[in-house]
């Protein structure tokens, strides 16, 4: 199959994210710059310039856009103007940003050991809520009403309604720390990568007796769940 590059010139890239409803796919990068491609057209459609290094980007909907910045900056971005503003701050480097659809807030984890929620539906600079942590949350994946963050190459499960503890913390088959996690409801599991390139999938039934499987791969930075994807398509 033959590939097409879209991201020739940018920087090292920290994160790809496919569009709610479209093939437009926005790439955050170490060179402090988030672009916008249509996929399908392998166009560059925006680039946006911040001044800090950009370690994560994420969604909300088709014209808007977050990303976490080395400087500890939460921005926003209309991506049909370019114009961009500070959704607020943590006290450390940002590393994972998820936007849920079902509360309209933003999360946010941070090298401060914090996990910050923002209410998108207003212009303050506090967040909403803040959780503390006993270490860093290096990739978080909003699914439903829950939160799915990895800590070294654990995943912990918490309840968006009751942040107090985590409701689950399941062991990872990954032998190195996890680099990235994404979770699917439709999949009704989650993937989880580690930096020596292999790949976990895992259900979240705990009634399930067989992991999805496990696929290697060459050292990535970012995963996703495509729509159209079967299985026999990720079998080694």
């Amino acid at each position: 199959m033959a590939r097409r590059g879209l991201a020739a010139g940018a920087g090292a890239v920290s994160r790809v994210r496919f569009a709610p409803s479209s093939n437009n796919l926005i790439v955050s990068s170490w060179d402090s710059g988030l672009r916008l491609y249509d996929a399908d057209k392998s166009i560059l459609r925006l680039e946006a310039n911040s001044e800090a290094a950009l370690l994560d980007c994420c969604f909300k909907d088709e014209s808007v856009a977050f990303t976490g910045g080395s400087d500890g900056s939460v921005i926003r971005y209309d991506l049909n103007s370019g114009a961009q503003d500070t959704v607020g701050l943590h006290d450390d480097v940002v590393v994972s940003t998820e936007f849920s659809q079902i509360t309209g807030q933003l999360v946010t984890s941070s090298l401060d050991k914090k996990l910050l929620f923002w209410d998108t539906h207003t212009r303050s600079v506090n967040p909403n809520h803040t959780f503390m942590l006993d270490s860093v949350v290096v990739s978080l994946s909003v699914c439903g009403m829950y939160i799915l963050v990895t800590v070294e190459n654990d995943v912990y499960w918490y309840d968006m309604r009751n942040l107090t503890a985590s409701i689950k913390a399941k062991d990872s088959p990954l032998r190195h720390h996890i680099r990235c996690l994404c979770a699917s409801a439709e999949w009704n599991g989650y993937a989880a990568g580690s930096m020596d390139g292999t790949v976990a999938l895992k259900y979240f039934d705990h009634k399930v007796d067989n992991d999805m499987g496990l696929v290697l791969v060459l050292p990535f930075c970012s995963l996703f769940f495509p729509v159209y994807l079967h299985w026999d398509d990720v079998q080694p």
